[in-house]
């Protein structure tokens, strides 16, 4: 055998004339086996469209479902009863409706003076809808209710979730200014006036801006003293002994003066029947204080002086 290398066909054109019958050969191969397995195919492909029609069912059967759970909720909202709330989270559990259900149920039992039942249906809410948008809401009102009823241990803990579980969150810069609250209540001012300024040197542009601002304000004035009210005066006793202070005068009678009233400026009015005559004379001096006239009194001025006549 020779070991030179074997020379290219000296003619080209038969080259790309084995290529073509190559690959008519293997063309014919696989019509072959689609041939051979052809009802394994269509039994495949119609798999793979039932699989498809089904999905596209499946997604608009659950589509159709969170329209229908969102109209009852909007249903619910609009009678705003704990029963038709509750109604919502029966007929369409797990939807993002029926959650929003159980935390308007919370609000309305809040509106009712009702906390205790608004912690129980939170508690059911954060353990049931943790991939629930408003899950956070949910996490820092349930902290709220804790930390009114005085418990701040499992206030601290809430409003630290609600930080947890959404960082940048709308009610992050609340819950950290809630947290400095607290600290301001256990007597540490240095975490409080730490906890206030978190809430906008981490969260930027937030609406609790001017609120945290307020609270910095007020620890570094601190509380103002405390002025005692003054106690009123005890009453005088009435002394018994004490004339009684002059009434109004009657209707007719003289008006009581100062010291003593001149006699020529009292003058007698003429008792009935005795016509339009005036007594003259001195009259009797005006006294102190107003007495109230005897019946003697009535019957002095019917006496005629002796010259009337």
């Amino acid at each position: 055998m020779s070991d030179r290398p074997e020379k290219p066909s000296e003619n080209p054109a038969e080259e790309p004339e084995e290529i073509e019958a190559l690959a008519a050969s293997d063309a014919a191969k696989v019509m072959d086996g689609i041939e051979r397995n052809r009802n394994k195919i269509l039994i495949l492909a119609a798999l793979i469209a039932l699989g498809i029609c089904g999905a596209l069912v499946i997604s608009q059967v659950k589509k159709q479902k969170h329209l229908d759970a969102a109209n009852a909720y909007s249903v619910a909202l609009d009678k705003n009863e704990i029963a038709a709330f509750d109604a919502v989270n029966v007929e369409y559990p797990g939807t993002a409706a029926a959650g929003n259900a159980i935390l308007s149920k919370a609000e309305l039992q809040i509106d009712q003076g009702k906390p205790e039942d608004a912690r129980a249906t939170l508690e059911a809410f954060t353990s049931e809808f943790t991939d629930h948008p408003r899950y956070p809401q949910g996490v820092f009102a349930l902290g709220n209710l804790y930390h009114i009823s005085g418990d701040k241990e499992q206030a601290k803990a809430f409003y630290e979730k609600t930080i947890e579980v959404q960082p940048d969150g709308e009610l992050t810069p609340l819950a950290r200014i809630r947290l400095g609250d607290l600290a301001l209540e256990e007597g540490d001012k240095e975490a409080a006036e730490q906890r206030y300024e978190e809430s906008y040197t981490l969260h930027p542009g937030n609406p609790y801006f001017a609120y945290a601002e307020d609270k910095l304000s007020l620890l570094k004035v601190g509380n103002p003293p405390v002025v005692a009210r003054p106690t009123p005066p005890a009453p005088k006793a009435a002394d018994e002994d004490e004339a009684p202070k002059a009434a109004a005068p009657a209707s007719g009678g003289p008006a009581p003066g100062k010291g003593k009233a001149k006699g020529k400026g009292n003058k007698a009015k003429a008792a009935p029947g005795n016509g339009a005559s005036k007594a003259k004379g001195k009259g009797p001096a005006a006294p102190k204080t107003k007495q109230t006239p005897s019946p003697k009194a009535k019957k002095a001025p019917a006496e005629k002086p002796a010259d009337a006549n």
